[in-house]
């Protein structure tokens, strides 16, 4: 993981308030701006890369730091860790952001986890979204403590068609509710570092959640019918939209995480 507080310095210069990479992970409903940081680390570099990101969480416990943030690591595509964070406003990126540079003691540690990281890594992006609650489904069901797993789709669309993508989402949302497949779903929507992007969050228990939607592809055909398939078909030509979909595992000792999902399944997440 990186030293937030060099991103947002240089990211600040033009924005206002902008992201930070370390947050409070979202507990319960998701949070409206989320932060998103991917790290592309270099081939079969994974297991030292590893060994230094798990002491960022042990720093930021020992400095009682309220901020938080769930670590992922990919399991499909190029090898990539994922930082999760989320936050209620800009504003309070600002407040977070500003309070972590003038702690000196904190940021000169980041420095050097940074430094001990970065032979291991080809790129670091950091991007920034918000909720679109009228998009999700069923974000109450989500067990994040117990979801060791994620499903997570990267929607790119052409520009200027994003009301082609979004009745897209309500249509699938809608058809699974229809065959009883009530899956929490959140929907993001690009607001800095891309543009014309949509992101979704899968929280998975276990991999056996996989199986259980693939096992329903048929009932969801069936459901929409030929009318709805058309529709459907049409929405994905007119928006444009390149789907990219990956699989991701929870890494707790790369994770910071509320005491509260720590109390939920404290083998887990082994504190």
């Amino acid at each position: 993981m990186k030293n937030w507080i060099r991103t947002i310095t240089g990211v600040s210069l033009a924005l206002t308030v902008s992201l930070a990479a370390r947050a409070q992970a979202p507990t319960g409903a998701p949070p409206n701006i989320l932060s998103l940081e991917i790290d592309s680390i270099k081939p079969y570099q994974t297991a030292p890369y590893d060994k230094v990101a798990a002491e960022y969480p042990p720093v930021s416990e020992q400095s009682k730091q309220t901020t938080h943030y769930l670590a992922m690591e990919a399991m499909s595509g190029p090898p990539r860790a994922a930082y999760l964070a989320g936050y209620d406003s800009f504003e309070a990126v600002q407040k977070d952001t500003e309070a972590t540079r003038g702690n000196a003691a904190l940021r000169a540690k980041f420095d050097a986890l940074d430094a001990r990281e970065a032979p291991y890594v080809n790129e670091v992006q950091n991007t920034v979204w918000h909720y679109r609650a009228d998009l999700s489904n069923n974000v109450a069901g989500a067990d994040l403590p117990h979801s060791h797993y994620w499903e997570i789709y990267l929607i790119r669309v052409r520009p200027g068609h994003a009301q082609a993508v979004q009745e897209l989402a309500k249509l699938i949302r809608e058809t699974d509710v229809k065959i009883g497949q009530n899956t929490p779903v959140a929907w993001f929507e690009a607001e800095a570092g891309t543009t014309d992007a949509y992101l979704v969050l899968l929280p998975m228990k276990s991999l056996k959640d996989r199986d259980t939607s693939l096992a329903r592809d048929k009932d969801f055909a069936a459901a929409l019918g030929d009318e709805g398939g058309r529709r459907l078909n049409q929405l994905v030509e007119e928006s444009g939209a390149n789907v990219e979909n990956n699989i991701w595992m929870v890494v707790p000792a790369a994770s910071y995480v509320e005491k509260s999902w720590v109390d939920a399944d404290p083998k887990y997440w082994g504190r």
